[in-house]
């Protein structure tokens, strides 16, 4: 009787699996994570939108984006540091395959 507990529930978690890897980009849409990368950079098809002055300036601009519906996934606001060709502010992401 274990053993069939123990493979329902290594079934379980691999359907679980599964099911979180087919949704991924609408996961990502509908909850705030951080795309960037442990270098501070966006990672690729991810890109940054803004800067904002504040974190309600950026949360307007997302919030939009989230209701235009044409983004496959967006993250929330945060703050970036700046470098390169952007300049240190809150920005969200767009998922852009």
């Amino acid at each position: 009787m274990k053993t069939r507990r123990l493979h329902s529930a290594v079934l379980a978690v691999a359907l679980g699996a599964c099911v979180l890897a087919s949704t991924a980009p609408a996961f990502a849409a509908t909850h705030t994570r951080t795309a960037v990368a442990a270098g501070g950079w966006p990672t690729p098809d991810w890109y940054l939108q803004g800067p904002y002055q504040t974190l309600a300036d950026c949360d307007l601009a997302y919030e939009d984006a989230a209701q235009s519906g044409l983004y496959t996934g967006l993250v929330g606001c945060h703050w970036f540091r700046g470098g390169g060709p952007y300049m240190p502010g809150f920005y969200y992401e767009v998922y852009i395959p």
